[in-house]
């Protein structure tokens, strides 16, 4: 299984771009493609708020994901959130996601972050199996939001 990751660079943003627009259609979220690249523009400009990574299988781009960067007094300081992990259909069920989460965790590792947290849709068992497979638990508490 050839994965290979790259930090995404303002360079590779337009190629970012429209995996992004697939994976909100796949998770029907609102997606604009104004306020992604500067979202995207922001945190490849600034490493302290995380990383992004294009996936490639081959010379195939297979998708992408991102580790974001928090702070939280329950995880002893900063912690990490596995943020928008996509892989494309044609990739699918090739071991690229579990190739991604094993990576994100060693830039977790790296950057000395001891907690990784995710989201992940209450429909996507296949996700929600390789997660767990990878030592992530459900917690007893809901995530809220409320957009301002």
């Amino acid at each position: 299984m050839n994965a290979l990751f790259q930090l995404v660079s303002e360079q590779e943003i337009s190629t970012l771009l429209p995996l992004m627009r697939e994976f909100y259609a796949q998770q029907h979220m609102a997606f604009d493609e104004a306020v992604a690249g500067a979202a995207l523009q922001k945190l490849s400009s600034n490493p302290d708020l995380g990383q992004t990574y294009l996936i490639f299988r081959g010379q195939k781009l297979a998708g992408y994901f991102a580790v974001t960067f928090c702070f939280s007094f329950e995880f002893h300081g900063r912690f990490a959130l596995l943020d928008e992990l996509y892989i494309r259909e044609p990739f699918q069920r090739q071991k690229l996601g579990r190739a991604a989460v094993e990576f994100a965790q060693r830039v977790c590792r790296d950057a000395k972050i001891k907690a990784i947290r995710l989201e992940v849709w209450t429909g996507n068992t296949g996700a929600q199996s390789l997660y767990k497979a990878e030592g992530f638990n459900t917690e007893e508490r809901f995530l809220m939001t409320k957009w301002l």
